[in-house]
């Protein structure tokens, strides 16, 4: 009788472990492509647009970045990212540290198709502390 609640209890596990593994790598795998923010005024605004892709093996995101973190940085970036326990972080682009940065303020509105996250995780600026939605263009 224990054996077979044992091997009940293992089986329960892997599926539980594969289903929340298969889960991330949806998630990420949707992160791929170009994401707005929605309902953005028309012109060209730091962080409007996100760029999610891969280069040399690694997932980038890349947008324009102008001021920040300060004036004399350039206007565009491109820094690793990764999506992990439901949080999206990518590597501090502003070279102060090689870690990764965790967007605390990460939230899937709909699953795959739009996140909402503090302007200020992004573009690291201090004013921007105000919640953005983006989605992603088909």
């Amino acid at each position: 009788m224990r054996s077979i609640f044992f091997a009940f209890l293992i089986t329960a596990i892997f599926f539980i472990a594969g289903c929340t593994k298969n889960a991330c790598s949806n998630a990420e795998a949707a992160f791929p492509g170009t994401w707005v923010i929605a309902d953005d005024a028309p012109g060209r605004q730091p962080a409007d647009t996100l760029h999610f892709f891969r280069k040399n093996g690694k997932n980038v995101i890349a947008f324009y970045s102008a001021g920040s973190p300060g004036p004399n940085w350039p206007s565009q970036t491109e820094t690793e990212y990764k999506f992990e326990n439901g949080k999206l972080l990518y590597k501090d682009y502003s070279g102060t540290s090689a870690d990764f940065f965790t967007v605390d303020s990460f939230e899937w509105v709909t699953a795959e198709k739009k996140f909402s996250v503090k302007l200020y995780q992004i573009l690291l600026y201090m004013s921007a502390d105000y919640r953005v939605t983006y989605q992603k263009v088909p």
